[in-house]
């Protein structure tokens, strides 16, 4: 197991806390306000996920710190930000590192598809991924011994394009084919050292749409594009899984 002395948690609403705090909360579930996925990999909450009791960063690696930079409705565009850049840690020792990031960029190139047919979504797709790249190029000059974990970005419809619930924004199906795209482009990433695959994609099939059983539904009912609390301990376990821990 790799000594980790610090876990950096950077990225979008896949790692906050906010949605699964909400969702425990209309499920009535007692628990703390801090069960996001990077919260939860950092400390469990042993009260809502006995199974993960002592199954975290900090029962493994008691000294370790936890900087948690993620927020809601995180693009590409603003970890390039020369501010937000200035605020992530200049560190030298062994670091954990979790990237969650690229989906809000897509939902935004296909919202403005919906209102300007002269967008070209292929391009898009293909500038996308020259900035995610530029993101670990920072991360690896800032963090330079650090070990990342990068995170595809999951499918609430399964596949079918159509999200489980109505969205003014997103009112007939989706072109799955270019999330599927950016995945692949992420898993070629994770070949590379220093990084690491969490393909919470291929985990979450099946959770979304086309669940048949509310037990079984892993994402923010309200709207599903953001994780529930029971999808923010899966992105955790697949983020444990490929630590081997």
């Amino acid at each position: 197991m790799t000594e980790f002395d610090l876990y950096l948690a950077l990225g979008d609403s896949m790692s906050i806390d906010f949605y699964p705090a909400a969702d425990a909360g209309r499920d009535g579930r007692i628990g703390r306000d801090t069960i996001g996925a990077a919260a939860l990999l950092y400390e469990n909450d042993s009260e809502l996920f006995p199974d993960f009791a002592r199954h975290d960063l900090k029962s493994f690696l008691p000294s370790i710190k936890h900087i948690n930079l993620t927020f809601d409705g995180a693009t590409t565009f603003d970890l390039l930000d020369p501010e937000r850049v200035s605020s992530f840690p200049e560190y030298r020792g062994r670091a954990l590192v979790t990237l969650t990031l690229g989906g809000n960029d897509l939902l935004q190139v296909i919202s403005r598809k919906g209102r300007d047919d002269s967008v070209d979504l292929t391009k898009a797709v293909v500038e996308l991924t020259k900035r995610y790249e530029e993101v670990l190029t920072i991360i690896c000059k800032k963090l330079p011994t650090s070990t990342v974990i990068l995170t595809t970005v999951y499918d609430p419809t399964d596949g079918t394009g159509v999200l489980p619930t109505s969205s003014p924004l997103f009112d007939s199906a989706l072109p799955i084919g270019y999330l599927h795209t950016y995945n692949d482009y992420i898993r070629s990433c994770a070949a590379k050292s220093p990084f690491l695959l969490a393909d919470v994609h291929k985990h979450f099939d099946g959770h979304g749409a086309l669940c048949g059983a509310a037990e079984k539904f892993w994402y923010w009912k309200p709207s599903p594009i953001e994780p529930g609390y029971r999808g923010a301990s899966e992105i955790r376990r697949v983020w444990l899984d490929a630590l081997g821990f």
